[in-house]
């Protein structure tokens, strides 16, 4: 009797043995396609990378990263391509291009998909609101606040300084999609606000790093004329906020400099305050979506929502240049994002 229940036990380790083998040896098939290798893109693509990696230890991640180069057209062809090969266990697409094309694509919808670094899946017709689920099957974050906390934040630095009449600010932003969108938002409300003025300037969208340096050039053209009619600039969400020389720029040529930017790089670089979710927040947020995704195999019965993790950054020198004091709770929220 003995000898049967010792082999019996044996037979049933073995089985258990031989099941998380199987299991630690499963590899999941990734597809990442990002929209154009900015920063914010970028670093949040490689977090995602490192964190799924992290959470999800006893599986191999057989990844494959493909760029649009900035363009709606190239992230369909690769799409199309893609649908050649046999289908990957999750889709991942990289701001708004790529994930337009993705979510508009027949190919891909027994395929689960996850979005990051979008600021407008609602604009973009992937859910009609945030909460709700897509019938693509796709989910993912917007990684953006409201139009209105970002105003009522500006206004909050405004009204301390007690100015005569509002400040004329440029909202700075290309045609790109999401950058369009926001600032449609933020147009549809500061009339609400005492303090502020938004004047839209705009640049056509160019595709690639050539585009990107043709847009900043262009945007600081348009500074340079309105220069005596502005206050400063708001710095909007998209691929100029992520040029790397245009504060610079615009601030050597204008003296101008942004008193809202929708990104930590700038406020290093002059702007007075800023608020995003960063790279490493997003990244890891999208890896946590992913794990829960693949586990369901499925993306239909997750909803859209926004990101809890936001960062804010002031630059004390360009506030004790424009005589704009921070309110002591906006130190206390940026920790250690305070530059000068």
């Amino acid at each position: 009797m003995t000898k049967v229940n010792v082999s019996l036990l044996f037979t049933f380790f073995s089985l258990v043995l031989s099941a998380r083998a199987a299991w630690a040896s499963e590899t999941i098939d990734l597809v990442i396609i990002e929209t154009l290798p900015v920063p914010i893109v970028t670093e949040s693509r490689v977090e995602f990378e490192k964190e799924l990696a992290r959470i999800m230890p006893d599986h191999e991640l057989n990844i494959t990263i493909y760029n649009a180069e900035g363009s709606e057209i190239r992230a369909k062809a690769i799409l199309k391509e893609l649908a050649d090969k046999p289908a990957p266990d999750l889709i991942v697409s990289a701001a708004t291009l790529a994930t337009r094309a993705l979510n508009a694509s027949d190919d891909f919808l027994d395929v689960p998909k996850l979005f990051m670094v979008v600021s407008a899946p609602v604009e973009e017709g992937i859910v009609p609101a945030i909460g709700a689920i897509s019938k693509r099957n796709m989910t993912g974050e917007s990684h953006v606040l409201d139009a209105k906390v970002k105003l009522d934040m500006l206004e909050g630095v405004l009204k301390a300084s007690k100015p005569d009449t509002p400040l004329t600010i440029g909202l700075v932003h290309s045609t790109y999609p999401s950058s369009s969108n926001l600032v449609n938002q933020l147009l549809t409300i500061d009339g609400q606000y005492k303090n502020i003025n938004l004047v839209p300037i705009s640049t056509p969208y160019l595709e690639g790093d050539a585009g990107l340096l043709e847009m900043t050039d262009r945007i600081t053209d348009i500074l340079q004329e309105k220069e005596s009619e502005l206050d400063g600039y708001w710095l909007s969400s998209g691929p100029l906020a992520e040029a790397s020389n245009l504060v610079k720029k615009v601030k050597k040529e204008t003296g101008l400099l942004p008193l809202f930017a929708e990104s930590i790089a700038a406020v290093k670089e002059g702007a007075l305050i800023g608020v995003v979710s960063e790279p490493s927040s997003i990244g890891k947020s999208a890896a946590r979506k992913a794990k829960l995704i693949l586990e369901k195999k499925s993306a239909m019965e997750i909803p859209v929502v926004k990101m809890d993790t936001y960062s804010v950054a002031v630059n004390v020198s360009t506030a004790i240049q424009l005589q704009l004091p921070i309110p002591s709770s906006y130190l206390k929220l940026s920790k250690e994002h305070v530059y000068q």
